[in-house]
């Protein structure tokens, strides 16, 4: 209810506000470069006008889902877009599941088949076509015993339909756990007061993501056994395995301590971020199958364009699956501070260096935001260029660059570019808001008169 009345303040206060431009030029799909997918102030399917963009996804056929907030009869909506069309998925409104309108939406995910998973105020969901089907609802059973608590705090789903998700339930032995939905079939990965494979009990989870192979590996704290943390993956077949634990032995003679949220590829490989004690370096980047563990970069190594990885490696992690990963890291004793990286865990390629003059531009790298990577290795991120270098001010200061390593990284949009008759004034500064395939690259910007959209921008043609 609290979301609902802030809501349905801010629509309120900011529409009497908003300046609803001129409608948007048309492209034509087969020669522009950058696609419009949705633009605030235009008519949005099923009735109203988009406001405001706040998470989007893409798979590998192009298609994209996403979630905005709405002027109208409904708040909020889920949305497909295909080959230039876009439809309703599920809207805020009525809270009936079997009409295709919640009191609350959010959080799309898409999948190969274009299904959509997403977020309803009573459960998660799972949109094709016209058809709405429950993943998981509030007071329904949870396997295990109990019943679900919804809905779930959050949501992974893979190309392939299975989505893990993280929820509350209602038992006497267990309050919150790990789900894996594949086909009709709900199973258990893992539950708070249960054993953990590493020993003792699970006490909480981090949030969980799943692999295209159905794997799911997820964050966990323990009590009661050796170590207190530790990164594990499960098949939802009764098996649980760990990956890194804390107090076991790390690569390198350290001893792991604590780890980032983890990444997992269809292999059934995870990487994390791990804190480590009683070695040469403080913190390292580490990818295991529950078998052998992999150092990809570690703090006082050296990178392969010059200098000497720190401590500090950001998220986001991303990895495709080859086991190729992508990381944004800090350095030292080098000519450049930090960079953008590609490894497999043998070949390690520097994509892009701080400092560093920006490809299709006449600035500099002074930071980077989010990271994809693709299935060829391709890399895509948002980067931000230093004020007052090579003409840079605050009009044209951030654009989106893709490649496979510094040799051939190339500039794909701008701020300051115009797309679609209009100028480009900011790009995504937050998660959710940026995704590729081999093909494309989708991303939100911001444009005059507070008005917004989401792009769909081809990379394949400029290789």
């Amino acid at each position: 209810m609290a979301k609902q009345a802030v809501v349905g303040i801010v629509s309120a206060m900011l529409a009497q506000a908003l300046v609803i431009p001129a409608a948007w030029a048309k492209e034509d799909p087969a020669r522009e470069n950058h696609v419009v997918v949705a633009a605030t102030g235009s008519a949005a399917p099923g009735g109203g006008t988009f406001f405001r963009f706040l998470t989007l996804a893409l798979n590998e056929h192009g298609e994209v889902a996403f979630d905005a907030f709405l002027l109208g009869s409904s708040r909020e909506g889920i949305f497909l877009w295909e080959r230039g069309t876009s439809s309703a998925i599920a809207r805020a409104g009525n809270p009936d599941p079997a009409s295709g309108d919640f009191a609350l939406v959010g959080s799309p995910a898409i999948d190969s088949r274009g299904s959509v998973v997403f977020n309803g105020d009573a459960g998660l969901f799972r949109a094709h076509g016209t058809r709405i089907d429950a993943i998981m609802q509030d007071g329904a059973p949870a396997p295990g015993g109990g019943n679900f608590v919804g809905p779930p705090a959050s949501h992974s789903s893979n190309s392939h339909g299975a989505v893990a998700f993280l929820t509350g339930i209602a038992s006497e032995e267990s309050t919150t756990g790990i789900f894996l939905r594949s086909g009709h079939r709900t199973a258990a990965i893992a539950r708070d007061n249960n054993p953990s494979p590493l020993g003792g009990t699970f006490i909480f989870f981090g949030d969980p993501v799943v692999g295209r192979g159905g794997q799911v590996a997820f964050f966990a704290g323990m009590t009661g056994g050796p170590g207190d943390f530790g990164i594990f993956r499960g098949d939802g077949e009764g098996e649980t395995r760990t990956i890194f634990g804390a107090s076991q032995q790390a690569p390198g003679g350290a001893t792991f301590m604590d780890f980032g949220d983890p990444v997992i590829n269809e292999r059934g490989q995870v990487a994390a971020v791990a804190l480590l004690e009683n070695g040469s370096g403080q913190a390292g980047l580490f990818r295991g199958d529950g078998r052998e563990t992999s150092v990809i970069a570690l703090d006082g190594a050296s990178a392969p364009a010059g200098g000497k990885f720190t401590a500090s490696f950001f998220q986001p992690l991303r990895m495709n699956d080859r086991g190729q990963i992508a990381f944004n890291a800090r350095l030292t004793a080098g000519t450049s501070n930090g960079g953008i990286f590609r490894s497999d865990g043998s070949t390690m390629t520097a994509v892009a260096l701080l400092g560093t003059t920006a490809p299709g531009t006449a600035g500099t790298f002074s930071s980077f935001g989010d990271i994809r990577i693709s299935e060829d290795g391709t890399i895509a991120f948002i980067g931000t260029l230093a004020i007052g270098v090579g003409g840079v001010d605050v009009t044209n200061n951030r654009g989106i660059w893709f490649g496979t390593s510094e040799r051939d990284l190339r500039l794909l949009v701008r701020t300051g570019d115009v797309i679609a008759g209009r100028t480009l004034t900011s790009l995504p500064s937050t998660f959710g808001q940026f995704d590729m395939n081999e093909r494309s690259v989708v991303w939100a910007g911001g444009f005059p008169e507070r008005s917004a959209a989401i792009i769909i921008s081809t990379i394949d043609e400029k290789r």
